[in-house]
């Protein structure tokens, strides 16, 4: 089964892919939008999902090596990131990426989801201003001006979101210290 969602928040989607597994459709393979599940046991396995470094860490290997023996399996990567599994008998399990590394990495989604709302709202708005200058209305420009405008709505809530995210990981290093 296929199964199309938008990766932006890892935390949301790696919440969803236990709810698949939970309901009996384990995680095969992934990308960015597409994730392609088989049939199984409900409950059978507890998902993690981990961002590595892009181009590969020196201690990438070390640290594969290291979930490995611990039981863990590495189910798929994509980029950076990377779905990992281990059987629900087993227990639970955490990755346990430092709070600074998390709040790096989302720092860059926000960055990136940033600059794509602000572009689209800025092609949006000089769009729909020159679609009014004119006598007649250039429907197909209004039309993809319009879509701009939607692109930042569709955004700006998983941005926020983000936001929030880091945010409260901020506050629980500097209680915590990580």
């Amino acid at each position: 089964m296929h199964k199309y969602r938008l990766v932006v928040n890892p935390y949301d989607i790696e919440k969803w892919v236990n709810e698949m597994a939970s309901q009996g459709w384990y995680l095969q393979k992934f990308t960015w939008i597409r994730f392609t599940f088989e049939r199984g046991e409900p409950g059978s396995y507890i998902y993690r999902h981990d961002e590595l470094e892009r181009f590969g860490a020196s201690y990438e290997d070390e640290y594969l090596e290291f979930l490995k023996s611990s039981g863990i399996e590495q189910v798929d990567r994509s980029g950076n990131f990377v779905f990992f599994r281990k059987p629900a008998y087993e227990g639970p399990f955490e990755l346990y990426t430092d709070k600074k590394t998390k709040i790096s990495n989302l720092s860059k989604k926000v960055t990136v989801l940033f600059w794509v709302i602000l572009l689209n709202l800025m092609v949006g708005i000089i769009g729909l201003s020159g679609d009014f200058s004119e006598y007649e209305v250039d429907w197909f420009g209004l039309s993809l001006n319009i879509a701009n405008l939607l692109v930042v709505l569709v955004f700006s809530i998983p941005l926020f979101k983000l936001i929030r995210l880091r945010k409260h990981l901020k506050r629980d290093l500097d209680v915590f210290t990580d």
